[in-house]
């Protein structure tokens, strides 16, 4: 059967309008609902005013943020690497950012796209919370290492580290080795998930099976991810550890102990 494209277009249009409209506040507010939501179901708030220069400014006045902020560290999303993705964000969808706001101006025969720009930006921007939440190994990494050498001197760091006085040490790399109080080195390994847990046993056991004279530090992505098997292999062998890289005062407190 053949598809009639006119009605079909005429059905999406019919469609689409139904789910915008706009409505008056008490206050006196215009807001816009789209068919945008976060993923608890609220829809994006989004507030109408009229800008300097005739147009109309489509702005989610930082609600955006503060949802997020109901479960995760905001403070994030303005340091590393979520920082340069959600400036990456800002410019490729020609939104403003503006004290925690997204907004963007058109002319008033432009605010169906803006409305779609503004809304794809927001979604994207709510998306990072996902590296937030799993750790994606490879921002994990980035966000260690930043944190670790706003704590530590980098030359007194040593990334990937080789223990090369104990057999197959090449096979039991450190992800950093740093200098430690009275000559013992500390081993400190980032664990995103169930598989480097494991293998941070493994490294571990290895060294204490040859009598290696060191300290250690765990940090997790998300410790309660880690099944609970996995995480008491680790514990066994582990020196210290913290949960995640938002505790980031207790890190700091067991390098400064064990660091030099």
């Amino acid at each position: 059967m053949a598809i009639d494209y006119s009605r079909l277009e005429k059905q999406l249009c019919e469609r689409l309008c139904a789910s915008v409209s706009i409505h008056r506040r008490d206050d006196g507010v215009h807001m816009l609902d789209s068919p945008f939501t976060f993923p608890d179901g609220d829809r994006y708030p989004i507030y109408l005013s009229e800008s300097r220069s005739g147009g109309v400014t489509l702005s989610d006045r930082g609600h955006t943020l503060m949802h997020i902020s109901y479960e995760h560290d905001v403070d994030a999303f303005f340091d590393g690497p979520r920082a340069s993705l959600r400036e990456q964000i800002v410019r490729e969808t020609g939104i403003e950012e503006r004290d925690g706001a997204f907004a963007i101006t058109a002319s008033p025969h432009q605010v169906a796209d803006a409305l779609f720009a503004l809304g794809q930006a927001l979604t994207k921007i709510y998306d990072l919370t996902f590296l937030s939440r799993d750790r994606v190994v490879s921002t994990f990494y980035d966000d260690l290492k930043d944190m670790l050498f706003t704590m530590v001197d980098e030359d007194n760091i040593d990334a990937d580290y080789i223990p090369i006085e104990i057999p197959d040490g090449t096979n039991y790399p450190v992800d950093y080795r740093l200098e430690g109080r009275d000559g013992i080195p500390v081993f400190l390994y980032g664990v995103p998930g169930r598989d480097k847990a494991r293998l941070t046993t493994i490294m571990l056991s290895h060294f204490l099976l040859h009598e290696l004279a060191f300290e250690s530090v765990i940090v997790y992505a998300d410790q309660q991810a880690i099944p609970r098997l996995d995480l008491a292999r680790l514990t066994n062998v582990a020196g210290t550890a913290v949960s995640s890289l938002e505790a980031t005062r207790d890190l700091q407190r067991k390098i400064k102990r064990l660091a030099a």
